[in-house]
């Protein structure tokens, strides 16, 4: 059997392959449909998505404490005295707003009014507001009124680029088991050639067997050839097997797990040229886009904000306090309350003070905690720098490899049509009875590990290229889920959606 007739039965196999997709024989495996069901399925994905969700509503929730606030009392208390003739009454009134402003002044602006009747006491009515400054604890040094909105907001970025760092993590698995199965697939699609070859040997020698122009002995070795092929073959399906569960089971999806059919793919398998960063150019978009150097940067902010928060809390309670307002004061309340409603009769009161609080031994709880926040700000920044030269050696290694496959790239086909050209020789040379099938055999197997050599080289490089991306934060771009806005990298609204 010539070469030539090998190459038209494998064409017919690829075209019949090709004819039971159409008529849906198969499960056609678009690549981006998959990458789509990962995303919607995957329990990790959904998992940093809804953290992210939730401290956006906490950074928000942060802004309450800002919020004026209504506040209310009304109370009527009576008193018997013993040998009184009247029954002593008290009515309280209150209603005001207050809170709090980024300063750090609190205000309270309000009516105030308690009038008594048969009572040795003062009835009062007041309408004013109050103002108290704080100078330095809780005040606009350090920030202390903001760091809780800083904190949530960090907090908030600090889930944000976990979230992009879990699709980056489902991302490049994903693309690990989808290359791992297409190789699997081409894998067995060659032991299976290689062992119909050698089907073909033998039923060929059989024949020149009976015909004596064949030794027992070398037909034996055909059965022999044949029987290592087949063994490989199916160990090659089993492997197969494997990569589709590790495939399905990546999916995350009931509509393709519970699909017998076997998978179809036509992925793209010319190589990319590889695009070589400088150190600089690198480190920027590694700071610009990098998820988990994004992610590290906010824990040294976040913890840098928690530190100045503890600075703030060491500090001594200075509070300048103030208020102004209308008074009117009278033994009888209906007197006090006429009094107020009349002009020349209230009082205007002007009130103003300070007040301190001021720890004795130097705030002892307060100045170790911040000496404990110094250490976990040190730990963080450490750890921001040793991230920073792991990803930017990771991606040197990675890019020193993809350029490597590259070449071993264009020297395995090389050798694959070199051991393509060979072995149809070897064939025309075996038609002429120049040739044997030990020798068909041997140039068999090398054309078949020169094209098991292209396929590692075809899913090392697929897997090296979606590496490199990462490194740079560039995977998420590349694939569609992210695009700049704002000069700031955004999510696709759907994988931000509720």
């Amino acid at each position: 059997m010539s070469f030539r007739a090998v190459n038209i039965i494998a064409t017919l196999a690829v075209v019949a392959a090709l004819a039971a997709e159409e008529k849906g024989d198969s499960l056609y495996l678009d690549f981006g449909t998959a990458l789509q069901a990962v995303l919607t399925n995957n329990a990790d994905v959904t998992e940093a998505k809804f953290a992210w969700l939730s401290e956006s509503e906490a950074a928000t929730g942060a802004y309450g404490k800002f919020e004026p606030r209504l506040v209310g009392r009304a109370f009527k208390e009576t008193a018997e005295r013993p040998g009184a003739l009247f029954t002593e009454t008290k009515e309280e009134y209150r209603i005001g707003v207050q809170g709090a402003l980024p300063t750090g002044t609190e205000y309270n602006v309000g009516f105030n009014q308690a009038t008594y009747t048969h009572s040795d006491y003062t009835s009062e009515l007041y309408f004013g507001g109050e103002l108290r400054q704080h100078l330095l604890k809780d005040g606009p040094l350090f920030f202390s009124a903001t760091n809780e909105l800083e904190q949530a907001r960090l907090r908030r970025e600090l889930a944000y680029q976990k979230y992009r760092e879990a699709l980056n993590d489902i991302l490049e698995k994903f693309c690990d088991a989808y290359w791992n199965y297409y190789y699997a697939d081409r894998f067995l699609a060659s032991a299976t050639e290689s062992a119909r070859v050698a089907k073909d040997i033998v039923e060929d020698a059989g024949k020149r067997l009976k015909q004596g122009l064949l030794s027992p002995l070398d037909y034996s070795k055909a059965v022999a050839e044949y029987s290592d092929r087949e063994s490989a073959r199916l160990d090659a399906l089993d492997k197969l097997r494997g990569a589709r569960l590790t495939l399905l089971l990546t999916l995350s999806s009931g509509e393709y797990i519970h699909d017998p059919r076997p998978i179809a793919m036509r992925p793209d398998l010319a190589p990319d040229s590889a695009a070589r960063l400088d150190s600089l150019t690198f480190l920027d978009s590694m700071s610009l886009m990098h998820p988990g150097y994004l992610s590290q940067g906010a824990e040294v902010m976040l913890r840098e904000s928690e530190l100045s928060a503890r600075r703030a809390d060491w500090l001594p309670t200075v509070d300048l306090v103030g208020n102004y307002g209308i008074r009117s004061r009278n033994d009888k309340a209906r007197e006090a309350v006429r009094n107020f409603k009349t002009e020349g009769k209230r009082q205007t009161v002007l009130a103003g003070g300070i007040e301190i609080n001021i720890p004795l031994f130097g705030g002892v709880a307060e100045r170790h905690r911040i000496s404990a926040q110094k250490y976990s700000v040190r730990a963080a920044r450490t750890r921001l720098m040793l991230l920073q030269a792991q990803i930017f050696e990771e991606y040197r290694i990675l890019q020193n490899r993809a350029q490597e496959i590259r070449e071993q790239w264009r020297y395995g086909q090389i050798a694959v049509e070199y051991h393509q050209k060979e072995l149809e020789e070897e064939f025309k040379k075996l038609a002429m009875g120049k040739s044997n099938y030990r020798e068909i055999f041997e140039m068999e197997e090398d054309l078949r590990e020169a094209e098991r050599r292209q396929l590692e080289n075809m899913r090392t490089l697929r897997v090296i290229d979606v590496r490199l991306m990462r490194a740079s934060g560039k995977l998420l771009l590349q694939n569609g889920l992210e695009t700049w806005k704002k000069d700031r990298l955004v999510l696709r609204d759907d994988l931000t959606a509720e």
